[in-house]
């Protein structure tokens, strides 16, 4: 304890974090400073808080070697009883908490609203600003012969506009200017035609509209200005970092906002409304593009009204910002935060949560730290171990070291009571001290499939439904529809990416298709992610299922293998563009790098490929160039055919685990894996292993480039010598490693 409190002064007398001091300092990865262990989710119980509970439970999280903590207010105070929320008096226990926390040694995380999700002010925004609530998208619609004059009523809400679709050419019309009063009045031309009126409907969310810049603002308002104004002084040292909990537009089923044809047209220069029919129906070629013109801008909204308007607050106010979205493991984001890698390009601390039970949320935490990568953001956050079913020791230890070797660097536990809690802390800390900042390092980059996601998604619900005599309205759980993302026939870039993390233990980052486009250049045969301090060198490109892609990131693909670059494609080729008019350019660029077209002869080479001892024999597709470009298209992604085909690209792989693979266990069943992340910082290599599973580990890591490298246990703090040679494996250096693991247990080999 002496030794950390003379570390961390040390350190403060700096003005620097003990990031910046010394990324390499054992003594600190000994007994590593509050800031980076853990910091735990703590709660004011308002309806009976007193001053002994605020003192004793920090000094109880203290002596529990937390780092930190956030409060987050619970209870239901009845008037005339308890602590109202943002009150006088709840400001008063704050400030205490804050007294006893500078007293002990730990920070304090800025939690921004009562419980969650964020966005409810305690109720008080539905109680003062109800204007200022989240709305719900709706239709009203009529299928009409014609010509006919049509009437169709539009319920109670805020009138959006009103289309006429034909439904045998895809026609569109926008008649928004054809209301009267509360009804569409309407002459329809001959043929068959869909009327349709859209508008918004209250009630249904009492969360702030994310969307609106006004709305925004009055809850910037209530809750972040209020505690400026009392605590401003400590902004930016005691109080470093901010918290937002699980925001999502599905809170208001289909969520939509007033402004948003305004919005939409001051961005692109014309009306989004003739598009609406694309939210709910097939409206013939321009599908794809509709739909991503309109959820694409409803995510953009989200990202820069909700995320980048707090993080640019907390930014002036020396804070991080962060905060986790709710339901971040569906395949299609598009109904819940529009898109769950670009939503964290303006947030400082990219955040992920993990509740219920151990290994759900594996699939989200590589899209999550996959953001902290695309836009250079060095921390990645983890709220965990909430509502687990089953927590012990073992889990939760289980949990970090996943955790950590999937890119989190920092961690906000439950306080959940369970055994080895300080020691936890310390490994988390020890973690968190090697792990934040850095380049990672990985051969391997996954295009995220979002222009296909947002073309494949519909809303459902919110239709008048022409009924026959005594006919019930069919039952359809809009919220559960929208939580769950929806359908997402097809999508498998989760499934490549457990097959190869887990699996074939080959760490990957997802590339954002805007990020491969704008941020990504081409050096030799490699696509380069080129950013300032997280700047990473890929070797193969995997291209996912997915029939939808921007013109700009098939642009990108093309270049790449026309320069030498190896591509990997599973399952569906892209065939239609995320942008009006551009289908023939992703077509083309498309069909020029793999061979295999619908409308083309063929291309491509058949090659078969087949493993004698499982008996698997599978077909895939290879088109070479002279540049020494590579494309396949796989039609099957078992993870057999990847591991062989990333064995023809990548004969010396950047960490190569020698150990065979292991079955690939998701969800319930998961039960741990053998995973790595390698970084580099100021220079030195760091590889961080980690060995969740039930069995022990002893086995051969063959790494690329000639290295000289000293075990330091996150377990203990110690360091030992590593065992390794150096040689070569196809005409590259190689340095070979003895990796031993028990089970649950974990080693960084620190390059000298």
């Amino acid at each position: 304890m002496l030794l950390r409190l003379a570390i961390s002064t040390v350190v403060l007398a700096l003005g620097l974090s003990a990031q910046h001091a010394n990324p390499f300092d054992p003594a600190i990865f000994k007994a590593p400073p509050a800031e980076y262990r853990g910091h735990a989710m703590w709660n004011f119980n308002l309806s009976n808080l007193n001053e002994d509970a605020v003192v004793s439970g920090i000094q109880e999280m203290a002596k529990l070697n937390y780092g930190g903590f956030f409060i987050e207010a619970g209870g239901r105070p009845q008037p005339g009883h308890g602590v109202p929320f943002l009150s006088d008096e709840y400001f008063r226990f704050y400030n205490l908490a804050l007294e006893e926390a500078k007293k002990d040694g730990l920070e304090v995380i800025l939690y921004d609203d009562y419980a969650f999700p964020t966005g409810t002010v305690g109720g008080q925004m539905a109680a003062q600003y109800p204007q200022y609530l989240a709305k719900n998208l709706d239709m009203a619609e009529k299928d009409v012969t014609g010509p006919a004059h049509v009437e169709l009523a539009i319920p109670q809400g805020i009138y959006i506009g009103s289309v006429m679709m034909n439904l045998d050419t895809f026609e569109l019309l926008d008649i928004s200017g054809r209301k009267a009063q509360d009804r569409l009045v309407t002459e329809v031309p001959r043929g068959n035609w869909k009327v349709m009126a859209f508008y918004l409907t209250e009630g249904k969310a009492r969360v702030v509209d994310y969307l609106d810049e006004a709305a925004m603002s009055q809850f910037i308002s209530m809750t972040y200005q209020k505690y400026q104004d009392h605590f401003g002084s400590y902004f930016g040292n005691l109080i470093k970092q901010t918290f937002y909990d699980e925001p999502s537009m599905h809170h208001a089923d289909r969520m939509w906002t007033p402004n948003f044809n305004q919005y939409f047209q001051k961005a692109y220069g014309y009306s989004p409304m003739k598009y609406y029919p694309a939210l709910w129906y097939d409206i013939g070629p321009q599908t794809a593009a509709a739909r991503n013109a309109l959820f694409g801008f409803r995510a953009e909204l989200f990202g820069r009204n909700f995320i980048k308007r707090l993080n640019d607050w907390c930014a002036a106010r020396h804070l991080v910002f962060g905060g986790h979205l709710d339901q971040e493991e569906p395949l299609n984001p598009t109904p819940l935060n529009g898109d769950l890698l670009k939503v964290f390009q303006y947030q400082s601390a990219p955040t992920v949560d993990d509740i219920w039970w151990y290994g759900r949320s594996n699939p989200s935490y590589k899209i999550v730290t996959s953001a902290a990568f695309n836009y250079d953001h060095p921390i990645a956050r983890a709220e965990t171990y909430a509502a687990y079913r089953i927590l012990d020791g073992k889990i939760a230890f289980q949990v970090a070291m996943d955790q950590f070797a999937m890119g989190i660097n920092y961690q906000i536990p439950a306080r959940t009571m369970q055994p080895k809690r300080p020691e936890l802390n310390e490994y988390v800390g020890r973690l968190s001290y090697l792990l934040q900042h850095g380049r990672h390092v990985a051969d391997v980059a996954v295009l995220y499939p979002i222009a296909a996601l947002h073309a494949q998604y519909h809303n459902v619900g919110g239709v008048q439904f022409p009924l026959a005599e005594g006919e019930q309205p069919p039952q359809i759980m809009e919220t559960a529809y929208a939580r769950e993302g929806g359908p997402a026939f097809g999508m498998d870039y989760q499934d490549i990416g457990e097959a190869l993390f887990r699996g074939l233990r080959v760490d990957y980052t997802y590339l954002h298709p805007e990020v491969l486009a704008d941020r990504c250049v081409i050096e030799g045969q490699k696509l380069v992610l080129n950013n300032r301090e997280n700047r990473e060198e890929y070797r193969v490109l995997f291209l996912p299922a997915g029939d939808t892609l921007s013109a700009a990131a098939a642009a990108k693909i093309k270049e790449f293998y026309d320069r030498g670059g190896t591509v990997i494609a599973t399952g569906l080729l892209p065939t239609r563009s995320a942008e009006f008019g551009k289908d023939q350019e992703v077509h083309q660029a498309i069909a020029d790098v793999f061979g295999v077209s619908p409308d083309e002869p063929l291309k491509a080479d058949v090659r078969r490929a087949q493993d004698r001892q499982n008996f698997y024999v599978f077909w895939y597709y290879i088109k070479k160039n002279q540049a020494g470009g590579q494309a396949f298209f796989l039609p099957n992604t078992h993870p057999w055919l990847i591991d062989y085909v990333l064995k023809l690209v990548l004969p010396v792989r950047d960490v190569d685990i020698q150990q065979p693979m292991a079955p690939l266990r998701r969800g319930n069943e998961y039960e741990g894996a053998l995973t790595y992340i390698h970084k580099v910082k100021d220079g030195r290599d760091i590889y961080f292993f980690a060995n969740s599973s039930p069995k022990d580990v002893d086995t051969k890591v063959v790494l690329r480039g000639k290295k000289s490298l000293r075990i330091w246990n996150p377990h203990t703090g110690d360091q030992e010598t590593a065992e390794f040679t150096q040689g070569e494996a196809n005409g590259e250096p190689v340095t070979t490693v003895r990796l031993v693991l028990p089970s649950v247990s974990s080693l960084f080999f620190i390059g000298e």
